[in-house]
């Protein structure tokens, strides 16, 4: 079941169900150097403020467990002048669910009147180049690429 996460609790509770699902994933696949950090997301947001009025999550729930979770920033790009719905990480074991949760997350940026969405994808996994097919098949273009070095 999809719910949207409105409470810090929720949160909480979703990232930890996802931390010990996606454990190795992350070891192995996260990003270069680094690998995400769950506490920090947790730390940085799980608050109900936030999570009800500029980040948005979405989890889908099996057994009670979360097996999947897309969280986006809804703002203004200081560049572009356009409010632009941004994704901070999309994650699922169950492809179905997967993009279930991803027309969630499109079907509520409508709602709010918001005409871009902006997606993400980690260079280190190996299902990336085919999540950058979908992403192009989706209607997509690529318009930026991220480089980071250990200084």
């Amino acid at each position: 079941m999809i719910k949207k996460v409105i409470s810090g609790q929720e949160f909480e509770k979703a990232c930890r169900d996802l931390e010990a699902l996606f454990k190795e994933d992350n070891a192995k696949y996260g990003h270069a150097y680094l690998t995400m950090n769950p506490q920090s997301i947790i730390d940085s947001f799980a608050h109900s403020t936030l999570l009800n009025n500029n980040i948005y999550c979405w989890a889908n729930f099996e057994n009670g467990l979360a097996d999947g979770m897309i969280m986006f920033t809804d703002s203004i790009h200081p560049f572009l002048n356009q409010r632009i719905f941004s994704e901070y990480f999309w994650i699922s074991k169950n492809p179905r669910k997967s993009f279930a949760l991803y027309n969630k997350a499109v079907k509520f940026a409508k709602s709010k009147g918001i005409e871009y969405i902006n997606m993400n994808c980690v260079e280190n996994h190996p299902t990336s180049e085919k999540l950058k097919k979908i992403y192009r098949k989706m209607g997509f273009k690529k318009d930026t690429e991220s480089y980071i070095k250990k200084i």
